[in-house]
């Protein structure tokens, strides 16, 4: 048996409500899984807090795995898809407080400072 069937052979284990057979996945793809969220992050702490994430979902949709791909592959996309909802999370934070910044410096709402700037800049002189 492939590392891939087992892995679902595993899973379908899991699925009916093993949860040492999910232990068993956890412990196969953590180690991979951890350096493809370091990668995507660059900080070890989130990367183990993304780990943590991916198999939490992974466990609340075992039932949802349909056995298209390898446990693999869905282990990775549900991790890919957890470093972007937390870039996507850390870059609307982000935005949050660059607006606080451009209204606590008199620009209208939804328009940043170095917009300002540009658009007085683009403005033909007049003669």
């Amino acid at each position: 048996m492939s590392g891939a069937e087992d892995d679902k052979a595993v899973a379908d284990a899991a699925r009916a409500g093993d949860e040492p057979a999910f232990e068993v996945l956890v412990e196969r793809h953590r180690g991979e899984l951890l350096v493809h969220c370091y990668r995507m992050r660059g900080s070890l702490d989130e990367a183990e807090d993304l780990v943590q994430e991916t198999f939490l979902r992974a466990w609340k949709n075992l039932g949802a795995f349909e056995g298209r791909s390898t446990v693999r592959a869905w282990l990775y996309r549900i991790a890919t898809n957890a470093c972007l909802d937390a870039l996507d999370g850390r870059a609307r934070r982000q935005g949050e407080a660059r607006r606080g910044q451009a209204v606590r410096r008199g620009c209208p709402p939804g328009q940043h400072e170095t917009s300002r700037w540009t658009a007085s800049a683009s403005v033909a002189p007049r003669r």
